[in-house]
Parts: structure tokens; sequence; C-alpha cells
């Protein structure tokens, strides 16, 4: 009976010993496949994947802490994600208007800088739609606008490109502002 006991014991004991093996084996490959992925969701680098994978399948725990300690902080994802949020950060800067003397944020309706009071927008010598300052021809009717323009209104000079103009009294701004802005004036007569 005791010779019995001592062999259920034994069968026991190695019944448990190999579900052990089996449990630290089936961790063991669990490490190295987990480390494979996530060094591949963190770098291209295949060497860098090697190496990591190696490090744990070669020293289990002690590779894995390892690896822990010296991986990428971020994945592939976050920095795709990153760029994509900085890409669209930058359009979104680069699309913003701002004024051309004193670079504040303007809007596209404005006429005059509520900063430093330039006139943002003027008349085309042409066909006297309203023009942005830094435009070199006309979108509408494709006049050339880098010459120096000057037209008289109510007695003085008008040019977009005077840099050191003082801000016109609010007789002239409400006058400059309907003339470049009103509509060419149309032939009623038909031919």
């Amino acid at each position: 009976m005791l010779a019995e006991l001592s062999n259920t014991i034994a069968t026991l004991i190695g019944i448990f010993v190999a579900l052990l093996g089996a449990f630290l084996f089936a961790f063991w490959i669990a490490m190295g496949i987990w480390t494979f992925n996530d060094i591949r969701s963190r770098t291209r680098d295949w060497l860098a994947i090697g190496l990591a994978s190696l490090l744990v399948l070669v020293f289990p725990l002690v590779g894995l802490v390892l690896y822990m300690m010296i991986r990428p902080r971020e994945t592939l994802a976050d920095v795709f994600d990153r760029a994509l949020e900085e890409e669209s950060l930058l359009r979104e800067l680069e699309s913003t208007l701002s004024c051309y003397r004193c670079g504040l944020p303007v809007q596209d309706s404005w006429n005059f800088c509520s900063g430093c009071h330039s006139q943002l927008r003027y008349a085309c010598s042409n066909c006297g739609k309203a023009m942005r300052h830094e435009w070199d021809i006309c979108v509408n009717c494709g006049a050339d606008q880098t010459e120096q323009e000057t037209t008289t209104t109510g007695g003085r000079t008008n040019s977009r490109h005077r840099t050191d103009a003082s801000p016109a009294p609010a007789a002239y701004e409400t006058a400059d502002r309907d003339a470049a802005f009103r509509p060419p004036q149309e032939s009623s007569q038909r031919s």
C-alpha cells in the first residue's frame, strides 16, 4: 500500500511538473510573440525587431524587462497620427489670413485691419471689384496690379503700396470703401 501511494504521489508530481513545464513553455513562446508584435508596431527596422525578439527568447524574464526599458515609447500609429495632426495644424495656420503690415489675424470679409488700420482690400483699377493687398492680378478681369496704382478720390491719392500712410479720416474711409466695392456700372443700353 505504501508503494502504491508513493507511485500515485510520483504520478501526480510528474503531471504537475509536466503541466508547469507546458505552462512555462507557452508563456515563453507568448513573450516572444508579444515582443515581436510590439516591436514591429514601434519600428520598421528588422535588425531591431530580430534583436528584441531574440533578447526575450534567450533571457525570458530578464530579457522582457530589458526590452520594456529600451523599447521606443511611441508606436508607428502614434507617430503617424501626430504627423497628421501637425500637418493639419500647419495647413490651418497657412490658410489663416493675416494683415500684410502688422501680421494680426484678419477675416476675409474685412476691409481694414483692426490692429493697425491698414486697408486690406482695394478696388481694381480696371474693373473696380474688390482685391486683396497681396494679389498681383485681379482675379476677376486679370489686370496686372504690380505697378504702383494711384487713384484720386475726393482730392487725395490712394496707393496700395504706400507704407507710410496714416489712417484716413472716417469720411474718406467710407467713401473709399463704398467706391472700392461698388459693382461696375453696366450700360443700360443694349445694342
